[in-house]
């Protein structure tokens, strides 16, 4: 497996992957090319760009202050985002109230995925009427959880891996089952022993904490800055709703609650609603606090836990 590579958000300012200079400052993103379901860094730097405004193919961004007075702010690309340049624009106001915009291309690159099919019983496979309801009732909890953008950053520093990492399902995982396909994989699924501890992979607050039908007990922790981080298939939780929780603090006991075969742990992020990789999180903004083990070869199907929730968060 290759080192990860590290994107400190000090260091974006001399990397200059992509520049504009139209009206007050500089904009800088790194990378110029992002992958789906990856992660870039916006950086804007002025004397007027305090209160501005970023967008990433018209969709609007958290920035946050950095201590240098420089803004940033993280671009998530949707693992089915379509390929092809997308624009970034920030904009603001001039202390005399007249408006400016500064624009940077970046280039959104196809991912190819990992998929399996394989075949399970009819009645794991049938959901009735009620349980149809509940679904999507849950679903759109979580719709407008994603909605809602905490402006102030809460995380600091490099996130860290909330266990041990040894991937059994990778991000973006495509599965045909019973000949019908399902969604993509919204996150990756890491091997967990029942009631192993699971840490929070940044500062936050519990944004979420329920018992779902496919996620079973799911936690869902908000960064700021439009990062979430979820942990589903929890055998118990260690903390309470809208707790406030520290990097590494214990959060919950890994499980096999909801629709899943086995104990694992699923492991998802979303940035400012795009459903984005979150071994990324690992490479950014500082150093790496739990470095990835060498990737393991994946099971045979049928041999490691079969997690329905897929991408449905």
């Amino acid at each position: 497996m290759k080192a990860a590579r590290i994107i400190p958000l000090y260091c974006l300012l001399l990397w200059t992957s992509v520049f504009a200079q139209e009206g007050p400052g500089t904009i800088t993103v790194e990378p110029a090319e992002i992958p789906q379901g990856g992660i870039a860094v916006v950086t804007f730097t002025g004397k007027e760009v305090a209160g501005a405004k970023v967008f990433f193919g018209g969709t609007e961004i958290v920035p946050f202050p950095m201590p240098d007075g420089s803004y940033a702010a993280l671009v998530g690309v949707d693992l089915e985002r379509p390929p092809g340049a997308v624009e970034i624009s920030v904009r603001g106001r001039t202390g005399a109230g007249q408006q400016w915009e500064r624009r940077a291309t970046v280039s959104v690159l196809t991912r190819e995925y990992p998929s399996e099919a394989f075949s399970v019983s009819p009645s794991f496979d049938q959901i009735d009427a009620a349980t149809m309801k509940r679904i999507k009732r849950e679903q759109a909890e979580f719709d407008r959880l994603w909605k809602t953008r905490t402006a102030s950053r809460l995380w600091d520093g490099g996130f860290l891996a909330p266990v041990a990492v040894q991937i059994t399902s990778p991000f973006g995982l495509r599965r045909v089952i019973n000949s019908s396909p399902r969604a993509p994989h919204g996150g990756v699924d890491l091997k967990a022993q029942l009631g192993t501890e699971i840490a929070a992979a940044n500062h936050g607050r519990v944004a979420l904490r329920d018992d779902f039908y496919f996620s079973g007990k799911s936690i869902v922790l908000d960064h700021g800055g439009g990062v979430y981080t979820m942990y589903f298939h929890l055998s118990e939780f260690r903390v309470e709703k809208n707790a406030e929780v520290r990097k590494g603090d214990i959060i919950g006991l890994a499980g096999m609650t909801g629709r899943v075969t086995g104990p694992h742990l699923h492991w998802g992020a979303r940035l400012n609603g795009a459903r984005v990789d979150p071994m990324e999180l690992l490479k950014i903004a500082g150093r790496q606090e739990a470095p990835p083990k060498a990737d393991q070869p994946m099971a045979e199907v049928g041999s490691r836990p079969f997690d329905e929730a897929q991408g449905r968060q």
